[in-house]
């Protein structure tokens, strides 16, 4: 018995609880991931502690799920076309660093959808007043998740205009769907309103490609290069 259609037919000939007994005895032989082994435990317990975490936790899980979704899923289909992703050192306010050899480098920050309550937000009060057009549409939160002060005692969490060229907003809360993104150039972002300088909080993000705001990253890539040409 060494071909796949093989393993495949005695799998399937196995009662629910003789399948159960042998996941059991391979998962006690094969790790499924170098953590396991790294930090002395299994994947299930990490599973079960993130289940038990309250919704901090799980929110800033979520976050880095995002992230390696948006490497993957988005960026690893973008490689054919030339793209190179740069490795990261140190705490930086973007997530991500690509270039290509006819654009330059590409800062892009990644957030998820946010949830309010365990349902997705949506755009509302102040937002839908004076920006009428986002309402119907999701919001995402744009502030580091550390609090503290630089040198000058400036507040560090919120990010400022410059520091990322491209905002990629994960739909998932909302789809079911970790492959489904949203970007848009940040330079269009809206402002907080006490400080110009500065990301607001709270962004509208549309379900579909409208406004500054499209499904495709190359897209919103070239909507950042038109600005600064």
């Amino acid at each position: 018995m060494n071909q796949p259609q093989d393993f495949t037919a005695l799998l399937n000939s196995l009662t629910p609880q003789e399948q159960q007994m042998l996941f059991t005895q391979l998962r006690g032989r094969i790790p499924i991931h170098p953590l396991e082994q790294q930090w002395n435990i299994t994947a299930e317990f990490i599973l079960e502690a993130i289940a038990r975490s309250q919704d901090i936790t799980k929110r800033g899980v979520r976050g880095i799920i995002a992230e390696l979704c948006f490497d993957t899923y988005i960026i690893g289909a973008m490689k054919h076309k030339g793209w190179i992703q740069h490795q990261l050192f140190g705490d930086l306010p973007y997530d991500a660093l690509i270039s290509h050899p006819h654009v330059g480098e590409i800062k892009i920050q990644t957030k998820n959808q946010r949830l309010e309550r365990g349902v997705p937000k949506y755009a509302n009060g102040p937002m839908i007043k004076f920006n009428p057009y986002v309402e119907g549409w999701y919001v995402c939160e744009t502030q580091k998740t550390r609090t503290g002060k630089n040198a000058e005692g400036l507040d560090t969490r919120p990010y400022r205009f410059g520091e990322f060229d491209i905002l990629s907003v994960c739909l998932h809360p909302s789809s079911g769907d970790w492959t489904r993104f949203m970007f848009c150039p940040a330079y269009t972002l809206m402002p907080r309103a006490t400080n110009p300088e500065l990301i607001a909080v709270l962004q509208p993000v549309p379900p579909t490609r409208q406004g500054n705001w499209t499904d495709n990253l190359e897209e919103a890539i070239e909507w950042h290069l038109n600005r600064n040409r």
